[in-house]
């Protein structure tokens, strides 16, 4: 059985030499939803100032090489190569998983490139995450907590809060997103017993979002107005927001207003509400403004439903892993559903049936049909005269779909 810990990561670190010693300043991010856009923003914010930002996270899309990202580019195969041999041969033999020799990686490959700072993804959790290996980040983020991986964190919000308080560390600072109380008590609770100060965004940010979804906001002398970000949904206001207080709090480097607004309008992260460049899939669609987000659970499917409601109602194509609760994504996302397709995850055993999806999506009211694979599906949303299809449910599924439209990640 699976057991989530940080013991064989440190094993290899430590034959290693404890290349994570040796790292920029690290900021640290946990969470349920927004960790990828939280971190993208941070990334985009650092490299309008000018910063050289490494940035390690997960999953890939289209390329492992884009779970490492050093001094601003995408690991090369050769480097990439030469890492993986070095963690392996460190390994010798013992019990290690992919995600792990991925992160050990990373940290080699950021250890032996200068850099400015380092952002560092939380995979699971937070407490025995194989990321949770550093004394003394410059800030642990904690983004929106919500239910997921259930299996593995628990099944009530406090034990699966107490996971992710897993990265706040002795007398390191800690900036959260707005939580419900009883995880926010638990948060704070952990940071009082390390030492760590704990901000939470409004106590400290003055933040304002208008109906057109662009935002202004105040913090630490910091005035910024009227940004519309370079991602798309109300929410990503607060994982913008966040960025940035994240950024204040660390220290790394002083803040500018024009760079800062730079960095928001630029920030990009794949598979998140994206709007498809025009390509096969596209076309095959009839031309529809085709809209990729990778969200799996009802946090997610909330805000993707906000985001679109002006589009409404739309087809939608959806592919899920077995172990998340389709019944309350479905119900989030009726709303704007016009119709809904279910496909299988190529390659993906443990992915939920059409047949699971389609009864899920009916108990809301969704008419809904299973589809073989993502061509097909396409094929049929194609009838559909919205101008507008959404296809959404893994992370595993928008990789497919951005290779089926030629889409490729720099």
């Amino acid at each position: 059985m699976f057991k989530l810990s940080t013991a064989p990561v440190l094993r290899v670190l430590e034959k290693l030499g404890r290349p994570q010693d040796r790292l920029p300043p690290v900021i640290h991010i946990a969470g349920t939803n927004g960790k990828g856009s939280t971190t993208a923003f941070m990334r985009a914010i650092a490299e309008a100032h000018g910063l050289k930002v490494h940035v390690d996270t997960s999953p890939h899309l289209i390329r492992v090489n884009e779970r490492i990202r050093v001094a601003g580019e995408l690991i090369s195969d050769a480097d990439l190569r030469r890492h993986v041999r070095a963690v392996l041969d460190a390994n010798a033999g013992e019990p290690l998983s992919f995600f792990e020799g991925m992160t050990i990686a990373s940290f080699l490959a950021f250890a032996e490139t200068p850099a400015d700072l380092t952002l560092v993804e939380v995979g699971l959790g937070g407490r025995f995450d194989s990321t949770n290996v550093f004394d003394k980040p410059a800030a642990s983020v904690i983004t929106p907590i919500a239910f997921d991986h259930k299996d593995l964190l628990g099944h009530n919000l406090c034990q699966i809060a107490w996971e992710k308080a897993g990265v706040i560390k002795a007398g390191c600072p800690v900036i959260s997103a707005e939580q419900d109380r009883e995880i926010e008590r638990t948060l704070r609770a952990e940071a009082t017993y390390r030492g760590a100060p704990f901000t939470k965004l409004s106590d400290v940010m003055r933040m304002e979002k208008d109906p057109y979804a662009t935002l202004t906001f105040q913090t630490n002398g910091l005035f910024v107005d009227k940004i519309k970000t370079g991602l798309m949904g109300k929410h990503q206001c607060q994982n913008a927001a966040l960025a940035v207080q994240a950024l204040s709090t660390a220290g790394v480097f002083k803040l500018q207003p024009d760079m800062v607004r730079t960095g928001l309008a630029n920030a990009s992260w794949p598979a998140r509400l994206q709007i498809l460049k025009p390509g096969p899939l596209v076309t095959a669609s009839g031309n529809k403004t085709v809209i990729l987000d990778g969200g799996h659970n009802p946090h997610a499917a909330s805000a993707i439903c906000t985001a679109l409601k002006e589009r409404a109602p739309v087809p939608i194509i959806c592919a899920m892993l077995g172990t998340k609760d389709s019944e309350s994504f479905m119900r989030e996302i009726a709303p704007i559903a016009e119709r809904l397709i279910a496909i299988p995850l190529p390659g993906a055993k443990k992915s939920q049936t059409p047949e699971t999806l389609v009864k899920a999506a009916s108990k809301y009211g969704i008419p809904a049909e299973t589809s073989s694979d993502l061509d097909q599906a396409v094929e049929i949303a194609k009838t559909s005269k919205q101008k507008t299809l959404l296809i959404c449910g893994s992370l595993y599924l928008a990789g497919d779909v951005l290779k089926a439209n030629g889409e490729v990640i720099t």
